[in-house]
């Protein structure tokens, strides 16, 4: 037994010894003047000392630093782990409007400095409301008629990076929800924005959180509910049509009991907000006249390399040519160049491998472009350069990239039967190859005895063979429409069943929405609903799902005779399941809400389809 501890003790005493230290510093990205906030060093190992420069950066010290430890120790499967967190805790006020920067802290741990990250910190000016103001809205909003929401303290906005861009160029599209004095429990029916006159790439906000923002010269709770990166595909005005999202908030209210006892009580209610973010407009410039040769349609910042396998290699060997363009803007869009090759090169399908991520600027990353060339003949061949060239935004100019050129030694292989004394002629059809001239390019005339000439007796026209070259085409052309008719009609009733059933479908998995609404599984009642409602318009219409799109159900809808009041219904439905990932949880009553209209509004399909 004392054996085993010993065991363990050196286990802990190396990992302890060779854990990599990290201090991470924390604090809110944006405060007040005028308000308390907190800011934190977290150590993964036990920390003695810190040193902090804070003071006279635009904030006060009131207290700290306040350290605090916390151990914990796991065993799992026999394998026993120990963690030990140091945190160290200032309280800070707020005191100039600003932006400012808390350069990294300096911490001792086992007698060794480690470094923080620094932290920008964003000071935004107090609001001008006095606090009996502030008393005095609250009580307006709490004993006003029935349980309202006060119209200034819930904004929906549409924020956009820039407003001017050129065609291609790079901008974000942020949906944010602002609000103060009201906390908004969740988020229900939405209508998201049409970016018509846009490429559109959706933008992961991660795990977002509500940060304090200033808006319309107040002080907002700044909730950031999706987010787009967008591409302008034309010139002109755009404009970027109305969002709509409805806000669930909660609303205390005051009342009095009544009777002798009476004494008021505050009382907690949820009220329906419904909120729309501004029309914006958006100027595109076109791109400068002039375009150079090579205009790989790119708008950013770009670079561009090429590589080659090997610069030697043997006849019928293949080798790999390798352009790799880098950088931030449209990447995704930009156009793979089409090097030139020697004529006699067998040029196989070039292969892309795309990758990069959504930033504020654009996409950033790398597009590798593989061809596969396979020289035929032995030889000494030139691969030229080509030009790149894009549009970079910063300088409103072109810029154009020579790649290198490249030499290549062929020597002769299995299978090459050229002779490097040999003339050569280069066709210019980069398919052929080079073909090598014949010592003789004429040939002698055989001659013919009279002997050897037969003279056929029977003619061809009107015997049997003529005619089963008229019969036996038209027979398998009857019998080929007869497999086709039938196949016809098989089809059309399988589609007619599809038809038929599509209501018996959909209300299964209304069913299974139904089941996962009692057991309050919200992620399994929106996919379900979701479902349903989809499943039935591809049923019905007889449209495959990966057909379907928010913009073209509503027109499949129209034709079919759906009124529409019904096919906004719809898409309010399933804009609120397609929603939910991305807003707070719902309460109960929203499902069972959502529920009952999604059934209602099958039912009117059902009833309005005709088919």
């Amino acid at each position: 037994m004392e054996r085993t501890l010993l065991i363990l003790v050196s286990i802990f005493a190396v990992i302890s010894a060779y854990a990599e230290i990290t201090v991470k510093a924390s604090a809110p990205s944006a405060v007040a003047v005028g308000q308390q906030f907190r800011v934190e060093y977290s150590v993964n190992d036990k920390a003695t000392e810190i040193r902090a420069d804070i003071e006279g950066k635009g904030f006060d010290v009131l207290y700290g630093p306040a350290s605090g430890s916390m151990s914990s120790t796991q065993i799992i499967n026999g394998n026993v782990t120990r963690s030990i967190t140091t945190t160290f805790t200032y309280t800070l006020l707020a005191t100039a409007e600003g932006t400012f920067t808390i350069p990294a802290a300096t911490v001792k741990v086992n007698g060794e400095q480690h470094t923080s990250n620094s932290l920008t910190i964003k000071v935004l000016p107090a609001d001008k409301q006095d606090e009996a103001g502030s008393t005095a809205n609250s009580r307006k909003n709490q004993q006003g008629v029935g349980e309202k929401v006060n119209v200034d303290d819930v904004h929906l906005d549409l924020s956009l990076s820039k407003t001017d861009v050129y065609e291609g160029e790079a901008m974000v599209a942020t949906l944010k929800l602002y609000f103060r004095n009201t906390p908004i429990h969740s988020l229900a029916d939405a209508k998201l924005p049409d970016f018509d006159g846009f490429t559109v790439q959706d933008m992961d906000l991660g795990n977002p959180e509500a940060s304090l923002e200033r808006y319309k010269g107040a002080n907002y709770q700044m909730y950031p509910i999706k987010q787009w990166l967008l591409f302008p595909s034309r010139t002109g005005e755009i404009t970027i049509p109305k969002a709509y999202v409805e806000a669930v908030a909660q609303v205390v209210t005051r009342r009095s009991t009544g009777g002798w006892f009476d004494f008021p009580m505050d009382y907690t209610s949820n009220v329906e907000v419904p909120l729309y973010s501004a029309q914006r407009t958006v100027k595109v410039k076109p791109l400068p006249a002039g375009k150079p040769v090579g205009y790989s349609n790119g708008v950013g910042d770009f670079s561009i390399k090429t590589e080659m396998t090997s610069n030697q290699v043997k006849a019928n060997d293949a080798l790999i040519y390798r352009i790799v363009i880098e950088g931030t803007g449209n990447l995704k869009y930009v156009n793979n160049p089409e090097p030139e090759f020697p004529a006699d090169f067998e040029v196989y399908d070039p292969k892309e491998d795309y990758n990069a991520r959504t930033t504020s600027q654009g996409l950033t990353g790398r597009k590798v472009i593989e061809i596969t060339i396979i020289p035929r003949h032995a030889g000494t061949f030139t691969i030229p350069g080509f030009d790149f060239s894009y549009f970079d935004v910063k300088t409103g100019k072109y810029k154009t990239i020579t790649t290198e050129t490249y030499t290549l030694e062929v020597e002769k292989g299995i299978g090459d039967s050229s002779e490097t004394s040999g003339n050569v002629s280069n066709f210019t059809n980069a398919n052929q190859e080079r073909l090598k001239v014949l010592g003789n390019d004429i040939r002698y005339i055989h001659k013919l005895d009279a002997g050897d000439i037969t003279k056929n007796q029977e003619p061809f026209h009107g015997t049997m063979l003529y005619w089963m070259f008229y019969l036996v085409p038209m027979l398998v052309f009857i019998i080929l429409s007869i497999i086709y008719r039938k196949q016809m009609k098989l089809n059309a009733n399988a589609d007619l069943r599809r038809t038929k059933k599509a209501n018996k479908v959909a209300n299964k998995r209304l069913k299974e929405a139904n089941v996962a609404l009692k057991a309050r599984n919200q992620s399994a009642f929106y996919e379900s609903l979701h479902k349903a409602m989809f499943g039935y318009v591809s049923d019905k219409l007889n449209i495959k799902i990966s057909e379907l799109t928010s913009s073209n159900v509503k027109l499949q809808l129209e034709n079919a005779g759906v009124s529409e009041a019904v096919i906004d219904q719809y898409n309010d439905i399933v804009s609120t399941c397609e929603f939910a990932r991305y807003a707070p949880a719902s309460d109960d009553q929203a499902m069972d809400s959502l529920y009952k209209k999604a059934s209602d509004c099958i039912n009117s399909l059902e009833s309005q389809i005709k088919k």
